[in-house]
C-alpha cells in the first residue's frame, strides 16, 4: 500500500450530514438577504450540486461549472465573490459548532502520514478551497497536512463518479491497486473499487484500531 485516501465529512469529522445541510442553507440564505437583500431556493443551489455530479466531462473544473450553472440561474451575481464571502464570514464560521473532529480516524491519518504513506484528503469536492481549508481547521487539521487535497478548483469529477478517484491517483502518481480509501459511505466511498481502489469503512479502524497500521491496511 502506498497512499492513504480518507474522506472528511462522517470519517476525520463527526457531523451530522442531513442538519449540517440544513443550518448550512438557513446560514447562506441570511448571508444573502443581509448582503444581497435576496432570499436563494437552496434546490436551485442542489440542482447546480448535482448538475456539477452528473454531467462531468473531465474538461472543465467543478467551481466553474457550479458557477455558471448558478450564473445560468441568477445572472445579476458574480457568483464566486458571493460564495468567497460567505466563507469568510461569520455566518459561515458558526457552523463549526456542528462538527467534532473524529479522533480515531485522525489517529489512523497520522499513524499512515508517519509510515511514509501518501495521504489525500479524499472529501467530494462539492466545496471551494477556501471553505475545505476552514472546515479543515474545525477539526485542527490543515491543507499542508495532505500530499493532496482534493475540492471544487482542482477537481473535475465528484463521487461517486470512479473517475473522481483515477484523477486523484493520476494526481499522486499511484496506481489505483496500491491505494486505500477509507470513508463512511459505502455508495460514495465504495465507489473506488470500480477503479481498482481498496476500500474500508472507517468503522472498522474505530473497531481495530489497536492493531498495527501495515496490518490493518494489508488485511
Amino acid at each position: 500500500m502506498k497512499a492513504l485516501l480518507i474522506d472528511y465529512d462522517g470519517t476525520l469529522a463527526l457531523v451530522d450530514e442531513d442538519k449540517f445541510a440544513e443550518e448550512y442553507f438557513f446560514s447562506l440564505n441570511v448571508f444573502m438577504v443581509e448582503q444581497y437583500r435576496i432570499a436563494l431556493d437552496h434546490f436551485e443551489i442542489l440542482d447546480c450540486v448535482a448538475h456539477i455530479t452528473k454531467c462531468a466531462d473531465g474538461t472543465t473544473n467543478n467551481y466553474d461549472r457550479f458557477l455558471k450553472c448558478l450564473s445560468n440561474k441568477f445572472e445579476r451575481f458574480d457568483w464566486k465573490s458571493v460564495f468567497e464571502s460567505f466563507y469568510a464570514s461569520e455566518e459561515f464560521d458558526r457552523l463549526r459548532e456542528l462538527v467534532r473532529p473524529n479522533d480515531k480516524a485522525i489517529e489512523l491519518f497520522k499513524r499512515a502520514k508517519e509510515s511514509g504513506l501518501v495521504v489525500v484528503l479524499a472529501t467530494n469536492p462539492i466545496f471551494p478551497k477556501s471553505a475545505t481549508e476552514k472546515r479543515l481547521r474545525w477539526i485542527g487539521l490543515s491543507l499542508s497536512d495532505f500530499n493532496h487535497v482534493t475540492f471544487m478548483e482542482n477537481s473535475h469529477y465528484c463521487k461517486p463518479d470512479p473517475r473522481y478517484f483515477l484523477e486523484i491517483c493520476r494526481t499522486i502518481s499511484v496506481e489505483p491497486k496500491d491505494c486505500l480509501m477509507v470513508g463512511n459511505d459505502d455508495l460514495l466511498d465504495g465507489a473506488c473499487t470500480n477503479v481498482g481502489v481498496k476500500y474500508k469503512p472507517v468503522e472498522l479502524f474505530s473497531r481495530d484500531g489497536k492493531k498495527n497500521l501495515r496490518d490493518w491496511l494489508l488485511e
